[in-house]
């Protein structure tokens, strides 16, 4: 048989790679391998080709003339074989049909992919592949790349800083906040802190007793209801003597609304509660009673940002339905990628007010602002301005 030399091909599509295999070798080429890469690549990110490398060698059997044979393949001397010589031609064919069929099936198969994947212009499928590392939910996803397409000529989308700052303005619209302080109320301000256990409810509502406190200059009081955990009461008693600020444990709702009563000539008053799974319903009618005693101006329900998508859905679905008109996403520092935060405001369609960035108190929490939660998921980290 004539060994036949390996050729590599490369075009910006499989299409155009698959046509120049078939104009230089034939349509009989047999595809060794394929794959992409992107070329040109700026900052990491944005912009680059896309390119497609496919390697094929030409089908290594000639054609066979009537009557002449090429050297390579001269006739061969009918030999004595346990199997009859006249049922190899036919295996021979069958087997040609069975690798040319297949041949032809993933020839097929490569064709289609290439063609769906032209369809999104390179920078925009590089914009998709990095918000699907951000962990943004594909639905959110496929909906900012069609808006970029809309918005973008081929030549902006090639400029990666125009791109960027578009994918910037598309993200920071779909993240409803709510800033400190809004909207404003006369007399003493009622926040609660509602949400599943293990979300970090006792140290957020240190913190922002510690911002309101330390750095706004207000008069500042707390109430915890959480007597379900002895630990969350001592560690939150600890916080109220070190910020300097009254700590009442209730029991009742009726103890909650006389401790409410007792503060009213206070700035703001601080409710925290204790950790309900959403699939606890008896548990869930008790906090809810008790936010009917308190009737809080804001309910921040807090979520962490290391929620996966099922538990993120029904954590909304179910605490909304206490009140809760805010969220506060906690552990962003402890999650693989931001993205997480545009999938909350996008389920929730509740305002962020404040998001968390590590332990310590008062510095690592912030308000909310969408566009440096935007620039978080478009560059990848929290170090943002």
């Amino acid at each position: 048989m004539i060994e036949t030399p390996v050729k590599t091909y490369q075009a910006t599509t499989m299409a155009q790679a698959l046509a120049q295999v078939k104009r230089d070798l034939g349509r009989d080429a047999i595809i060794v391998r394929t794959r992409s890469y992107r070329k040109g690549r700026l900052w990491g990110l944005f912009g680059g080709r896309n390119i497609w490398e496919v390697s094929a060698t030409a089908n290594a059997r000639p054609p066979v003339q009537s009557g002449s044979y090429s050297h390579d393949y001269a006739p061969v001397v009918k030999q004595p074989a346990a199997v009859p010589p006249t049922d190899q031609p036919a295996a021979s064919a069958e087997m040609d049909t069975q690798v040319g069929h297949i041949r032809r099936m993933v020839e097929a198969l490569l064709t289609m992919q290439s063609q769906s994947v032209s369809h999104t212009p390179t920078e925009l499928q590089a914009v998709r592949d990095h918000l699907l590392k951000q962990e943004v939910q594909e639905e959110i996803v496929t909906d900012v790349v069609h808006q970029l397409s809309q918005d973008l000529t081929g030549r902006q989308m090639e400029d990666p800083r125009v791109l960027g700052e578009s994918l910037v303005n598309r993200i920071s619209e779909r993240i409803l906040t709510q800033q400190s302080g809004q909207p404003a109320v006369e007399g003493c301000r009622i926040s609660a802190l509602i949400g599943p256990t293990g979300v970090g409810k006792t140290t957020t509502i240190a913190k922002l007793a510690a911002n309101h406190k330390l750095r706004e200059g207000r008069r500042v009081g707390m109430i915890t209801i959480d007597t379900y955990r002895i630990a969350a009461v001592d560690q939150l008693k600890i916080y109220a003597e070190i910020i300097d600020v009254p700590l009442h444990v209730v029991l009742t709702a009726g103890e909650l609304k006389a401790a409410i009563d007792s503060m009213r000539d206070y700035d703001v008053v601080l409710i925290d509660t204790a950790g309900r799974s959403q699939y606890d319903r008896l548990r869930l009618s008790q906090l809810s009673g008790f936010m009917r005693a308190a009737q809080p101006h804001d309910v921040h329900l807090v979520m962490a940002a290391t929620a996966g998508r099922a538990a993120m859905s029904s954590t909304l679905e179910r605490f909304v339905q206490l009140g809760a008109n805010s969220v506060i996403v906690t552990k962003l520092d402890e999650a693989t990628a931001c993205g997480s935060v545009l999938n909350i405001a996008a389920a929730g369609k509740l305002p962020i007010s404040f998001v968390t960035t590590g332990q310590d108190v008062p510095d690592d929490i912030q308000p909310a602002d969408a566009r440096r939660l935007a620039k978080c998921i478009v560059e990848g980290n929290l170090n943002v301005g």
